[in-house]
């Protein structure tokens, strides 16, 4: 039967005790109960850690190392430690070198190399490259050691959401308000997971519309955006103008051209020719080549012209 870590530090501390004496015995206890603490807390990863590029050794200087391993690996191709760092410099030379970088973490993991950082490294090259589900498993590997690590849990909650595993992220996004508090975006991308895996989104909602001007205008955005979807154009139109006056104030927003997108589609569908141009002359200006928008717009303005030049001719046909 497998002993746990806890029992078996319980018995190694009555041995001190028994054999050491209470005074020694019980410094001993508090010394590795301390240390049991530190290691069961959170565990974060190694400071070692590079991620961002200004972490990152200079080009050329990891090229004349990876030169070095290189004669080290064509002596000994099975050297673990050489296979992995060689596995870093080439992740921290970027995409160029990923699939040459995954070989070697690969190759060193199925000769015994246990470093969790290697799951965030092969989590960031996999999802780079394409391969998602392979991308997925391992941050789910590397949260499973450090699982207070917030940009991996983003990372994985964005992955999920778009490879269609809406529960997924919502369970990650979950997680990580959780761990962080409330926020307005961390909460909308919440909402749009659990209406995306057709769960329940109306609490999420209501919250989001709490947490001052930027949740209200990201709660009638997503909510738009939901009603868009289901082809509720009327409801789409009423909440869509709101999020797009408020917009211009809610600081960066990434999704503005979309917003404006679906606020003129929704007013067109709704025989609202002139609120429709509005928002769509307004997305020219932020995204001129949405080929959609401008179509749409080419034909809103067709259509008035005519309207225009046959108000005119019923007018002078009056006259005469």
């Amino acid at each position: 039967m497998k002993v746990s870590y806890e029992a078996r530090l319980k018995t190694a501390l009555r041995q001190l005790l028994h054999s050491y004496g209470a005074p020694l015995g019980m410094f001993l206890f508090f010394v590795l109960a301390a240390l049991y603490v530190f290691m069961g807390r959170g565990r974060s990863p190694v400071a070692e850690f590079p991620r961002a590029p200004g972490e990152f050794m200079q080009s050329a200087r990891a090229e004349r190392r990876l030169a070095e391993l290189r004669k080290l690996l064509a002596d000994n191709p099975d050297d673990i430690a050489a296979l992995a760092e060689s596995g870093r410099l080439k992740y921290q030379l970027g995409q160029p070198r990923y699939i040459e970088a995954i070989a070697d973490f690969e190759r060193a993991r199925r000769l015994g190399l246990s470093d969790a950082r290697t799951f965030f490294y092969l989590g960031s090259m996999y999802q780079a490259v394409g391969l998602y589900d392979f991308a997925a498993q391992e941050y789910r590997k590397f949260l499973n050691n450090y699982p207070g690590d917030s940009e991996a849990r983003m990372l994985l909650a964005k992955l999920s959401y778009a490879a269609g595993d809406y529960p997924g992220a919502a369970r990650e996004y979950e997680k990580l308000l959780a761990e962080k508090g409330r926020d307005p975006v961390m909460l909308e991308n919440l909402v749009l997971a659990r209406w995306k895996g057709g769960l329940d989104y109306s609490t999420q909602l209501s919250e989001l519309r709490t947490l001052g001007a930027a949740g209200a205008f990201l709660a009638d955005y997503v909510e738009g955006r939901a009603r868009y979807e289901l082809k509720d154009y009327a409801g789409a139109q009423a909440l869509l103008k709101k999020a797009a006056e408020a917009a211009s104030s809610a600081g960066a927003f990434a999704d503005r051209a979309a917003l404006l997108w679906m606020a003129g589609d929704s007013a067109y569908r709704n025989k609202d020719a002139e609120a429709a141009g509005f928002y769509l002359r307004e997305l020219m200006k932020v995204s001129p080549g949405h080929e959609e928008g401008r179509i749409l717009l080419a034909k809103i303005d067709k259509a008035r012209a005519a309207a225009e030049k046959a108000a005119k001719a019923q007018s002078a046909k009056k006259k005469k």
